[in-house]
């Protein structure tokens, strides 16, 4: 009898110590996590064009006929400068133009009754030669003054500062009576139509398949349209630029808000992810319950204080109070009312 009570103690203490080595946790399924996180970045909308229109020769401002705020169209005269001197070269040039021509005329003359003396013999071949010599330089001097007066023409157009692109005037340099000197900025435009968001985003973002981007900027959204991710990394702020469309309703250029993304994979709570020493590396993943025994799962892909996606089947166990106190192989036991 006494041997007998002996063991019984010796099993009680043995499952008492034994109950005492298991941690106690709380467990819930993967279905219960998962969810689908909305992600942002800083965003701007960028006009694809904003030029500071300049002169491209010197003169003197003579009319201004924008303001600051102005919309204009393709060809809208902006600013006029003072063109008499060019006006002048451009008429010098074509007097020299019509002064040719008419030599011209009187060599033309000259060489078709040369051509018709030599075919009649009373020309030698000598005196038909100068007079083709003289037409052909003739000739080559109207191509040359031709293009002088080609040169003087562009000057005088260029005395006018016309809208290359439809836009609004954002700022306005020039003032009347001014000297402009070639490449001073008179009025900056900028264009409304066809703006695109730009946003440096994680290079480990992945957009393919995205169903929902959108840009937010004063509590208004925005839908938006992926363009292109381009291939370059910036070094400094570990982020690829991404450029997208607006299919719809376009904000206002230099308009700073965020880009707006809802995961296309489901995820995991960042708080679900420990760190645990995996042979000579450190890793991070999940604590899962499997059984009576606490299990490390890896994440490679996961980022530290990030929700992350997880190949994990719905009806794993993951661990969620007592998850930093256990390690991989340690015995648990699961709180009442937790998942078995």
């Amino acid at each position: 009898m006494a041997t007998s009570r002996l063991l019984s103690l010796i099993a009680c203490l043995l499952s008492t110590v034994s109950a005492q080595a298991e941690i106690a946790v709380s467990a819930k399924t993967v279905g219960q996590l998962l969810f689908y996180p909305q992600f942002s970045a800083p965003a701007e909308v960028l006009s694809k064009q904003d030029s500071f229109l300049s002169a491209q020769l010197s003169a003197q401002i003579e009319k201004i006929h924008v303001e600051v705020g102005d919309q204009v169209a393709v060809g809208d005269t902006l600013v006029e400068l003072d063109c008499a001197i060019y006006e002048a070269q451009l008429n010098t040039q074509k007097a020299a133009l019509g002064e040719i021509d008419v030599q011209l005329n009187l060599a033309n003359d000259q060489y078709r009754r040369a051509k018709s003396l030599n075919d009649a013999g009373n020309l030698g071949e000598e005196g038909l030669q100068l007079r083709v010599t003289e037409l052909e330089a003739l000739q080559a001097r109207r191509k040359v003054q031709e293009q002088q007066a080609r040169v003087a023409q562009i000057s005088v157009d260029r005395c006018v500062v016309t809208a290359p692109f439809a836009g609004v005037v954002t700022e306005r340099s020039a003032q009347l009576g001014a000297l402009a000197a070639p490449g001073s900025a008179l009025i900056r435009l900028v264009q409304l139509a066809g703006a695109e968001l730009s946003a440096r985003v994680p290079p480990a973002q992945n957009f393919v398949g995205q169903q929902i981007l959108s840009f937010e900027y004063l509590n208004q959204i925005y839908p938006a349209q992926l363009r292109v991710v381009l291939p370059v990394v910036d070094a400094r702020q570990r982020t690829q630029e991404m450029r997208l469309a607006f299919p719809e309703e376009l904000p206002p250029p230099g308009a700073a808000g965020r880009l707006l993304w809802q995961a296309n994979q489901p995820h995991l709570p960042a708080e679900l992810l420990v760190r645990r020493q995996q042979g000579e590396e450190w890793q991070l993943g999940v604590m899962l319950a499997d059984g009576g025994t606490a299990r490390f799962y890896p994440t490679p892909n996961a980022i530290e204080g990030q929700p992350f996606a997880t190949d994990l089947p719905t009806e794993a166990q993951v661990i969620t109070d007592g998850r930093l106190l256990v390690d991989d192989g340690e015995a648990i036991s699961l709180r009442g009312g937790d998942v078995n």
